[in-house]
């Protein structure tokens, strides 16, 4: 299996509405923007970027009851948004507030 783990933090800027798959499972999409310094290539960089993600199961019914604004961190995978889409979306798969 290949590696796709990804560890982010940011504040969370836009929430939709709580929705449920045909499946009754619950989802939520939403975006995290993140801002920071990090070094490349032995030179400090400002990164800022803002990263659109979703939730299913438990953690989606959480962020649901979150507030814009909070600083959150995040872990998930990256995957395309749908089959026809090449646009890439974090799933959460563990959220916590910060």
């Amino acid at each position: 299996m290949q590696a796709n783990q990804v560890e982010f933090s940011g504040i969370l800027i836009q929430r939709d509405a709580l929705r449920y798959t045909p499946a009754g499972l619950p989802l939520i999409e939403c975006k995290i923007l993140h801002e920071s310094q990090q070094i490349e290539a032995n030179m400090a960089r400002q990164v800022k970027v803002e990263l659109a993600a979703l939730a299913v199961g438990d953690i989606a019914k959480k962020l649901s009851q979150l507030e814009l604004a909070q600083t959150l961190s995040v872990s998930g995978f990256l995957a395309q948004k749908s089959q026809k889409s090449s646009h890439i979306v974090l799933h959460i798969c563990s959220l916590e507030n910060i």
